[in-house]
C-alpha cells in the first residue's frame, strides 16, 4: 500500500495542541471491558478507497458472518486527513472503535493519550499475541514498551531491475546488482538525455523519501539513530546513506523532476516510469508486481533483495505497513480487541492466509505465511517470494518509533533534496536534520 506521509505534517501538529489539552499526555487509565448479552456494534475506519475499500469489506463481511455477537459497520475517510477526524472524533468523546492506521502517527498519538494500551488485551487465549508477530512488525507498533497498534499487514521493499534495458546495456539480465558499488557502476550505463540535457530515461535515481528505507542496506539501526531521548543523525552509517544520495548530484536535479513531473501529467496510462519501461532500477513493494501485469504485462524484469554496501546486512529490508488501533474513548475495547486480533490472524491463520492474497499483503506472523494457501499464493508468482521471505531476516529495521515519527519523515525529505541538488554536503545536511529533530522533539515532548 503506497502512502503519502509528508503531507500530514502540519495538519498534525496543527491538532497537537488541541488534542493536549483534552486528552492529557502520558497513559490514562481506560475504560473496564464491556461486557453484555447483546449484540455489540463496533465502529470502524480506515483510509482506503476505490478497489481497497471492497477488499477490506469483504474481510469484515466474514467477521461478522462468524461473529453474530458482533457486528462491524466500516467507514472509509479521507487520507487526507483521516488522524485529523480521527482525533477531532476522540476529544469530542465519540471515536470509532477501531482505527487503521499506515502513517507514523502511532508515538505522537500515544504520547497523547489518544490510543489504548493494548498490552492490558493480552491476557487468557491473547497471553502470547506479541511474540506471534514476526519481531520487526510488532517494533513499529510498539511505543515505550507497550504496544498502541496491532500489526495487520506488512510491507517489504526490494530492488526492480529492469531486464531488458540492462541486456540493452550490455549487462547480465540475470545478474542484477548485488551491492551498492555495481548499482552505482550499472545504472549510469543507463540514463538518456535528449537535447537541452532533458532526461528520457532514468538508470536509478534515490527517491527524497526512501533515506530510512536505505537504513539495513548501509547497516544503520533505529537505536543508533535514536537513544530514547534524542537523536544521532551523523554516525558513520547515516553519513554513508548521505554520501549514496550525494553520488547522485551529477545527474541535473531540475531536470530529473521535470521528466518525472512530466509523466504524472501524461494522460492516461501509468506515470511510473519504471512501469512504463523508462528506468532500470527501482526500490518499491510487493504491490509492484500485480500493477506491471495490469499497466505493462510485457514488461521484462526481476525483484531481488537490496543491495548492501559495505558493512551494511544483505537479503534486508526495511519494514512498515497496515497497523490497527483502539482509540481512546472506545465504547467497546474488549470487543474491538478481539476484532483487530481476528483481522491479524491470531487464532485465525488458516482464514488470514487465505484473504491477505486478496489485496496481495505480506503476513503480519510467520503462522500465516507457512499455511498452504499463502504459499500456494506465493508459488503462484515466483518474484513474491523473497517479499516474504525477507521479513525473517533479525537485521531489517524500522525507523525509529518517536512522537515526532512524521516530522522525522518531512524534514529528511527536505534534507535530502539540498544533497541531490549540491546546495549542503552530506555531513552538514546531516547535522541540520539532527538540529532539526532534536529541537522538535524538546518542543513536543514538553506539552
Amino acid at each position: 500500500m503506497k502512502s503519502v506521509w509528508k503531507t500530514k505534517v502540519a495538519m498534525f501538529t496543527g491538532i497537537t495542541a488541541m488534542t493536549v489539552g483534552i486528552l492529557g499526555s502520558g497513559v490514562a487509565s481506560e475504560p473496564a471491558f464491556a461486557s453484555s448479552s447483546k449484540v455489540v456494534h463496533l465502529t470502524y475506519w480506515n483510509m482506503w478507497s476505490g478497489i481497497w475499500t471492497q477488499v477490506v469489506q469483504k474481510m469484515v463481511n466474514q467477521f461478522n458472518a462468524t461473529h453474530p455477537d458482533i457486528q462491524v459497520q466500516m467507514l472509509s475517510v479521507p487520507s487526507s486527513n483521516g488522524e485529523q477526524k480521527l482525533l477531532t472524533s476522540i476529544a469530542a468523546g465519540d471515536p470509532p472503535d477501531v482505527f487503521t492506521e499506515w502513517n507514523p502517527y502511532v508515538a505522537a498519538m500515544a504520547q497523547q493519550n489518544a490510543l489504548m494500551n493494548l498490552n492490558k488485551f493480552m491476557v487468557g487465549k491473547y497471553a502470547g499475541l506479541k511474540h506471534w508477530f514476526y519481531p520487526v512488525a510488532s517494533r513499529w507498533g510498539t511505543y515505550k514498551g507497550q504496544m498502541y497498534a496491532m500489526p495487520w499487514t506488512m510491507n517489504t521493499f526490494l530492488l526492480y531491475y529492469n531486464k531488458t534495458m540492462m541486456k540493452d546495456a550490455g549487462l547480465n539480465p540475470n545478474k542484477p546488482p548485488k551491492t551498492i558499488a555495481q548499482l552505482e557502476q550499472e545504472q549510469a550505463k543507463m540514463w538518456k538525455f535528449g537535447s537541452g540535457h532533458t532526461v528520457q530515461q532514468i538508470g536509478f535515481y534515490p527517491s527524497n523519501a526512501d533515506w530510512d528505507k536505505y537504513m539495513p542496506m548501509f547497516g544503520v539501526t533505529a537505536g543508533q539513530l535514536y537513544n530514547g531521548k534524542k537523536y544521532t543523525m551523523t554516525g558513520k552509517g547515516a553519513k554513508s546513506i548521505m554520501n549514496f544520495y550525494a553520488y547522485f548530484k551529477k545527474y541535473p536535479f531540475s531536470q530529473v523532476s521535470a521528466f518525472q513531473k512530466g509523466l504524472s501529467g501524461a494522460a492516461g496510462g501509468s506515470t511510473d516510469p519504471f512501469e512504463i519501461g523508462k528506468q532500470a532500477f527501482m526500490i518499491t513493494g510487493m504491490w509492484e508486481i500485480p500493477t506491471i501485469k495490469q499497466e505493462n504485462p510485457s514488461l521484462q524484469y526481476g525483484a531481488e533483495p537490496i543491495p548492501a554496501a559495505p558493512g551494511g546486512h544483505p537479503n534486508t529490508t526495511w519494514v512498515n505497513g497496515n497497523f490497527n488501533e483502539i482509540p481512546k474513548g472506545s465504547k467497546h475495547p474488549q470487543q474491538a480487541f478481539e476484532f483487530i486480533a481476528w483481522l491479524s490472524g491470531y487464532d485465525n491463520a488458516k482464514w488470514a492466509a487465505s484473504a491477505y492474497p486478496t489485496g496481495g499483503w505480506i503476513p503480519n506472523s510467520p503462522q500465516i505465511t507457512k499455511q498452504p494457501a499463502y504459499q500456494k499464493f506465493l508459488n503462484s508468482d515466483p518474484l513474491q517470494k523473497p517479499f516474504v521471505n525477507v521479513m525473517l531476516n533479525p537485521n531489517d529495521q524500522i525507523t525509529p518509533v518517536t512522537p515526532i515519527d512524521m516530522y522525522f519523515e518531512q524534514s529528511m525529505q527536505t534534507n535530502v533534496d539540498n544533497v541531490l541538488q549540491g546546495k549542503v554536503s552530506p555531513q552538514q545536511a546531516l547535522q541540520q536534520w539532527q538540529t532539526q529533530l532534536n529541537k522538535q522533539l524538546v518542543t513536543t515532548t514538553a506539552h
